[in-house]
């Protein structure tokens, strides 16, 4: 019990790290990969603690950003942007949200990395749709494309990572675990032979 508690504080405390970090960084590359862990860390979180811990947690990871930053100025290309911590804190929660549920529905039926891999996908474009659409107000539309068509690729590339990282892991776990009893089997078999005496 009170480990499974402390397990929840920490995916806890580094989703809300995810959450505030993603609003101090203007790269879209950080980005990219804060919004994949964010989405990584939730989802692990709906796995082993319950979805409606998970919720609850972007919630309250959504809402303590929200008040350390609801007066950070927030400067891009030395442009002052008004509006946007709000905008992305609710993007995120958003397409967090969206993410969860499409989690929770294909991780019985497809396993924990491809149901992660798929709803990462779906909450990244959902996120990048609402800030598109915030930045068409402060940005030409082509910059807006670009930022879009960066930020999706880079998400991508780093959920196709996870997803070939959990799969060899899922996978060669079990391969391990069976050569380690060949290997221990085979270790006991010459040692009793090594006890036996010649005739």
């Amino acid at each position: 019990m009170y480990k499974n508690l402390n397990n929840y504080v920490y995916k806890l405390g580094l989703l809300f790290a995810c959450t505030l970090s993603i609003n101090f960084t203007n790269k879209i590359v950080y980005c990219a990969l804060l919004f994949t862990a964010l989405t990584v860390v939730l989802n692990s979180i709906a796995k082993w603690h319950g979805s409606k811990k998970a919720a609850i947690s972007i919630l309250l990871c959504s809402a303590t950003s929200f008040a350390f930053l609801y007066d950070k100025q927030y400067y891009i290309s030395g442009k002052l942007i008004h509006g946007l911590i709000l905008t992305s804190l609710c993007a995120i929660l958003v397409a967090s949200y969206i993410g969860l549920k499409l989690f929770l529905k294909l991780q019985t039926r497809y396993g924990f990395a491809a149901s992660n891999c798929i709803s990462l996908f779906i909450s990244s474009l959902v996120d990048h749709l609402i800030m598109g659409l915030f930045f068409t107000r402060v940005f030409p539309i082509r910059k807006v494309w670009l930022i879009v068509y960066q930020e999706t690729a880079y998400i991508y590339l780093f959920s196709a990572a996870i997803y070939l990282g959990s799969a060899i892991i899922l996978y060669a776990k079990p391969a391990y675990i069976k050569v380690k009893k060949q290997l221990r089997l085979l270790c006991t078999i010459r040692s009793v032979k090594s006890k036996i005496p010649p005739l």
